[in-house]
């Protein structure tokens, strides 16, 4: 409960302070939006933090149920509250990747290869559906290698700094920024992914099981929900969440 009240302040910041994500003119972020206008860095880590709250706030309310005095109804589910942790860490991991770094060009091309990925995305499910775009997705990425050129990527470097991230590349990017470290945080967060897939390793491995009957090489078992293992990954999404915040901050105060 002590890391679940965290998420109304986070709710308060995010849905109720229309001016908290704002940036200081004078800080290193408004640096960064400068020479990533109009996909400024502030704007999609602070996005990727309001996602990822977002997704706790639904895990808090699918957890607690009556509240009576100092008595609480809490409901374990077996596999959906972790999609909801998965997408917790997913975004706030994206956020701290994408503020983290002390190197300038590398918090610029960070989010023009995110903006490319969803160029990419964006242009295959236009395909599916039939429904052109005004610009083709070729003068969409030559905005994006401007960008990048203009902010100093040499031409030839261009390529590689938009190919398409892959999740578990900024997981553990934004697990070395954090107490948690790269290999807890991509654990945790491929293990979220294996119970959100339903995947039968995932499912063995991490929730509480009981073999009920046995017939040679097969069991018949009963899966309950882990209290402690959604007790610590739970941990783990406030953490990088809380690590997004503050380095959201750091990088929109003014540096003098």
């Amino acid at each position: 409960m002590e890391w679940l009240a965290r998420i109304d302040r986070w709710q308060h910041l995010t849905g109720e302070q229309p001016d908290a994500w704002r940036v200081d003119p004078r800080s290193a972020l408004a640096g960064d939006d400068a020479k990533t206008d109009p996909y400024q860095v502030s704007h999609a880590a602070w996005h990727a933090l309001t996602v990822a709250v977002d997704h706790l706030g639904c895990l808090k309310s699918s957890l607690l149920g009556d509240v009576n005095g100092e008595r609480a109804e809490v409901r374990i589910h077996t596999h959906a509250q972790s999609s909801l942790i998965r997408g917790a860490i997913e975004n706030a991991a994206r956020a701290v990747w994408l503020v983290g770094p002390k190197d300038r060009l590398t918090r610029i091309s960070r989010p023009l290869a995110l903006q490319a990925k969803e160029t990419r995305d964006s242009f295959r499910m236009r395909a599916l559906v039939q429904q052109p775009a005004a610009q083709t997705q070729e003068q969409r990425l030559q905005r994006l290698t401007g960008l990048l050129i203009a902010a100093g990527t040499p031409e030839e470097q261009t390529k590689a700094a938009l190919k398409n991230p892959a999740y578990s590349h900024i997981v553990r990017g934004a697990g070395d920024l954090t107490p948690l470290g790269a290999d807890v945080a991509q654990v945790v967060w491929s293990g979220c992914s294996a119970l959100a897939h339903g995947d039968a390793f995932g499912t063995l491995s991490i929730l509480d099981r009981q073999i009920v009957a046995k017939a040679g090489d097969v069991a018949t078992i009963r899966i309950t929900g882990s209290i402690s293992s959604l007790f610590w990954c739970t941990v783990t999404a406030t953490v990088m969440i809380e690590q997004g915040f503050q380095l959201y901050r750091q990088r929109s105060a003014c540096h003098r």
